[in-house]
Order: C-alpha cells, then structure tokens, then sequence
C-alpha cells in the first residue's frame, strides 16, 4: 500500500514539484516565532538546481543506461538441434495425416511405416537424455544472478548511497496539497523535524518516488517491455529463469504416432474425374 502511494504521489510531485520550487526567489529565511508559523519555510532555488534537478536526471539516465545494459548482458536463448529435429519431425507427420489423401497408397504407407517405426520409436531411457528444469539449469540461473547484480541491486546501492551522502538532509518539494500525519515516515525520510508540515518532502524521499513513479515514463519513452521496469524484474526474478512452457517430446510422438496408426487413407485422384463431373450438374 506504501508504494501504491509512493507511485501516486511522485507522478504529482513531478508535475508540481519543480514549479513549486521555481517560484521560491529567496534563501531559507529566519522565522520569528512569534509572528509566523514555525511550520512554514521558504525553500533556495538553489535547491532547486543543485539538488532536486540532478536526482530527477540522474534517476532517468540510469534507467536509459540500465536498458541498454540488459541487452549487453542478456544471454542468447540457445536452441538445441535435437529439438529442432524432433519439432520437424511431428510437423512433417501431421502434414502427411492433412494431406496423404493426394498421394498413392503405397507411397503413404512407405511413410507411415518410417515415422510409426523410426521416426517416433520409443528411445532408451537415460540419465544423461532427460529433460533438464530451467530453475535447475546452471546457466540460465547465472545468467539471471548476472542481470540482477548489473541491472537492480548494485545501481540501486550506488544511488542509494549517492543520495544519503551528499543531498542528505535537504527538503526539496513542498505538495500543493496537505496530507495527514500518516505520509510523514514517507515523506520526510532522513529527516527528524516533527513540526515540519507532512507536504514538504525530503531528499531520500525523492528519491524513492522517482523510483516507483518512472515505471509509466519508462514505457513511453523506452518501450513495454524495457529493462527499467524494476516490477517486470521482479516477477522475473521470483518466476526464476525459465525460457517458455518445455516440450514432452515422447509423449508428443506416441500421441502422433497413435493418431496416424488410426488413420485412414483415401486416394483422392482416382475418383476426382466423378467429383468434377458431379460438381458441375
């Protein structure tokens, strides 16, 4: 529920936030307490300019850079021959099931016979032959700890760290809107001020927002299915590194071998002279 606001309040902040900020023309002002209210404060355009701009661009540079580094570290799906070889194989069977009607009956048994007797013979079951997981594949694994090391939790550290070390501390953004006390652990991370009003938001907050909220400007100007996109990774990562539904091949040719062993022949040219002339009555 936290990061549903989070995502809702960033989409806001960047629309109201640097023109919030760009409306402020002083310094922080010192604040008499006895003639204004002690929650009030007047925020530096350098602020502005130092601190808000430059994690608002460095947060949408490293998505771009995290796209293209997911096509350099993304490995290539490796098909296998073997697979290619038995997927033809089934394809040529049911083509000959579809259209054996238009070739001779001695023909269409001369290839009955090699795909019911070579072609779909049950192999010898062995170790070495069976049919290997995706999440037991060691590659595959490798390659997902690979992309989630280069692509979510180093960048993520680095920025992390960026942000508290050296804008640590600042408040950034005022909402044009109040809130309740329940958005101040959100909005004002990093900072321990509990008369600050809850619509100023600090610098770490930032931060996460733009985290969560870059989700839709990422898909507009990278694409569906890009790389930025930290809930696509982490469904996959969850999901583990599987690369599509497996094939039973087995099972598939004892299907196909029992539907073309049933199958009946009819020669369709010997009878297509009758069929024309009843065609034509």
């Amino acid at each position: 529920e936290e990061l549903m606001m989070m995502s809702a309040l960033s989409v806001l902040i960047a629309a109201f936030g640097v023109v919030g900020a760009m409306a402020q023309e002083s310094g922080f002002t010192e604040i008499d307490s006895q003639d204004v209210d002690t929650n009030s404060i007047t925020l530096d355009t350098r602020i502005r300019d130092w601190v808000l701009v430059p994690i608002l661009v460095v947060m949408f540079l490293q998505g771009v850079i995290r796209d293209y580094m997911s096509v350099i570290l993304k490995d290539k799906k490796k098909t296998e021959l073997k697979n290619l070889e038995q997927n033809g194989t089934l394809q040529r069977s049911k083509r000959l099931r579809a259209q054996g009607h238009n070739i001779p009956l001695e023909a269409y048994k001369m290839r009955k016979r090699y795909f019911t007797e070579q072609a779909f013979k049950a192999p010898e079951k062995k170790d070495a032959d069976l049919p290997q997981l995706p999440a037991q594949d060691p590659t595959a694994m490798m390659g997902m700890m690979k992309q989630n090391m280069g692509m979510m939790m180093i960048p993520n550290m680095l920025l992390m760290g960026w942000t508290s070390y050296f804008f640590s501390g600042f408040v950034i953004v005022r909402l044009p809107f109040s809130l309740t006390a329940k958005f101040k652990p959100m909005l004002q991370r990093g900072i321990q001020l509990h008369t600050l009003d809850v619509s100023y938001v600090s610098s770490l907050s930032w931060y996460f927002m733009l985290f969560m909220g870059f989700r839709g400007l990422f898909s507009v100007v990278l694409g569906a299915n890009s790389a930025a996109d930290h809930a696509k990774l982490m469904e996959q990562q969850v999901q583990g590194p599987s690369g599509g539904p497996m094939q039973n091949f087995p099972q598939l040719n004892e299907a196909e071998k029992t539907e073309l062993e049933i199958h009946h022949h009819d020669w369709a040219i010997p009878s297509a002279e009758d069929r024309f002339k009843s065609s034509r009555k």
